[in-house]
Order: structure tokens, then C-alpha cells, then sequence
């Protein structure tokens, strides 16, 4: 596999469009939000100098990654910011470490802005514990179900990068 590069998406704002229907199958389609209601919040969620903030991944000059920081991503939660979300790298190129350096490019920019802590919430199981998150709580969602709240200590100074 060539290199992956990650770039900040106010750099490369052709893809936008692309990385707005990841977001919108992944997480919106569902929920009865239209496309145009993802490409309107992701050109709002990039930011040159903070938060909110969205990085992609690229590999032969293809975009193959998102994820974003955002001040929230929970609304049972307010009292914690900032969020890493959205999370999403293309299925041809899971299991080949994409996902960790855009996590790693997310935790690196927040350590820029000085936060504490970096706060994400997700379904899934065993994934980001390998890579220093640590579960808080089960958390309600606006749908009646629970997701689950991990933090990262952004002051931990044993953080590795992994390659």
C-alpha cells in the first residue's frame, strides 16, 4: 500500500462532498436526514484555527478516510467537549491502520489546543481501547437506546504513535 497522508479538509475541500455521503450512509440516512443537510453541516465543521475541525485520509491522490473534531457529539453530555466523531475510513482500506492515524492526527490537534481530554462515543466493542481510550458510561441517545462514552487523556505523555 503507498503512504497515507492526512490533511486537513479546509485544504482540500474538493472532497467534501465525497466524505458527506460516508457520513450521511453511516449515520444520518437512518435518522431521516437528507444528503444536502450533511454537506451544508460539513462545510460548517472545518475551521481553520479550532474546533470544529475535520481531517481525511489520502492515498494515491484518492480520499479514503474522515474524521472530525466537534464540540459535541452527544446532547446528553454537554458538560464534555471537545468530541472526536465520524470516524469513517472507506471498507478497501480497513485493517490496514487508516483509521489509527486519523485518530492520531485528532488527539495530536487537540493536544495543540491545549485540551485535557478528548471525549467519543460509538457502538462498537474492543476497538478503541487498543489505541488509549478508556470507557466511562453507557449513555442515553434521543432514539431511546444506550452508546457508550470512551475518554482520552490528552495530558497522558506515554502516548505512542503507531505506524
Amino acid at each position: 500500500m503507498n503512504e497515507i497522508e492526512i490533511v486537513d479538509l479546509v485544504n482540500e475541500q474538493k472532497y467534501i462532498n465525497e466524505v458527506s455521503e460516508w457520513i450521511w450512509k453511516e449515520w444520518s440516512k437512518e435518522n431521516g436526514a437528507k444528503l444536502e443537510d450533511v454537506i451544508y453541516r460539513t462545510k460548517h465543521s472545518i475551521n481553520e484555527d479550532d474546533i470544529p475541525k475535520m481531517f481525511i485520509a489520502k492515498c494515491n491522490n484518492e480520499v479514503i478516510g474522515v474524521v472530525s473534531l466537534w464540540v459535541n457529539d452527544l446532547k446528553a453530555r454537554q458538560d464534555l467537549f471537545p468530541w472526536m466523531a465520524t470516524l469513517y475510513v472507506r471498507k478497501d482500506y480497513r485493517n490496514k491502520g487508516v483509521g489509527k492515524k486519523l485518530q492520531e492526527a485528532s488527539i495530536e490537534y487537540a493536544k495543540t489546543k491545549k485540551y485535557n481530554y478528548l471525549y467519543l462515543i460509538t457502538e462498537h466493542d474492543n476497538y478503541y481501547e487498543k489505541t488509549g481510550w478508556n470507557y466511562i458510561e453507557d449513555a442515553p441517545l434521543d432514539n431511546g437506546k444506550y452508546t457508550k462514552i470512551y475518554k482520552y487523556d490528552l495530558k497522558n505523555l506515554n502516548y505512542k504513535k503507531r505506524r
